[in-house]
């Protein structure tokens, strides 16, 4: 992740209503230099109380994967659920509106030498497979597993063979990415499997892809975009007197790669009571 950045002010373009789920918004963002990897993610910043501008009064911001990349025109999807601001704003955003983007990261660390990519994502995880799959190198098999509230969130991921998985209770945490990932056949040859969805579901995953089949840690990458009990959480982490900052700085100080680190962050997260 970038430094303490500075607030770029996004003008929104165009709010079009891709699905029950999937509101997309373009934002003209001036000056915007993308860092050039599929799943490169934005904070956005929303307007609360029904404001068009992203001023003083603004909820927390969120991060958002950009979907599309041309010049200083960004391609937002943004997932709408009840409560948040930003599903609120999504619901009656126009043209004109003004909202605020700050830190870029990103996470996509496919290896070279891939033959193929393999991306197994919930309904928040589409934006970032379809810009992998838009981005693939030529000739790359690109296979897409998505689990969505139903079929009416499917969507049109060219050059991807996609398998939709239709299950309501996705919307809730009931995610089926774990039995999803223990029925899909890896190819044959090296690849790469990249894994988006709710915290737990994503973490039940990489333990098998690293403890069962026993992937080589650069093989895959396993990112968790939300929790469905984020605010209970959140409540447990204030309460705790664990820095949950320094137990990763440790875990990674003495691990020898990242998802050795992982092992050891959720093995300490879980002993306080924090996973």
């Amino acid at each position: 992740m970038r430094g303490q950045p500075q607030v770029r002010p996004a003008e929104v373009v165009a709010v079009r209503t891709l699905s029950p789920s999937i509101v997309r918004v373009a934002l003209d963002v001036p000056g915007f230099e993308s860092l050039q990897v599929p799943d490169e993610g934005c904070v956005l910043t929303f307007p609360l109380d029904g404001s068009t501008v992203a001023g003083d009064d603004v909820e927390r911001g969120h991060w958002y994967t950009v979907r599309r990349v041309e010049g200083d025109r960004l391609t937002f999807d943004v997932i709408v659920h009840e409560g948040g601001a930003a599903s609120a704003w999504a619901r009656r955003g126009r043209p004109g509106d003004q909202l605020s983007l700050t830190y870029q990261n990103s996470w996509f660390t496919r290896p070279d030498g891939a033959e193929w990519q393999l991306l197994l994502v919930d309904t928040t995880g589409l934006p970032a497979a379809g810009r992998i799959a838009e981005e693939a190198p030529a000739g790359m098999r690109t296979i897409v597993v998505a689990e969505v509230p139903s079929a009416a969130d499917e969507q049109e991921l060219p050059g991807a063979e996609v398998t939709w998985v239709h299950n309501p209770e996705v919307v809730h945490g009931g995610s089926e990415l774990e039995r999803i990932a223990r029925e899909v056949q890896l190819p044959d040859g090296p690849g790469y499997v990249y894994v988006a969805g709710e915290a737990a579901a994503t973490r039940a995953v990489r333990k098998y892809l690293r403890h069962e089949l026993e992937l080589p840690a650069d093989s895959y990458g396993v990112i968790g975009y939300w929790r469905c009990d984020a605010a209970a959480w959140a409540e447990r982490v204030a309460r705790s007197t664990v820095d949950i900052g320094e137990l990763w700085e440790r875990a990674e100080a003495e691990a020898t790669d990242e998802q050795e680190a992982l092992d050891l962050y959720e093995e300490r997260l879980g002993h306080a009571g924090l996973l």
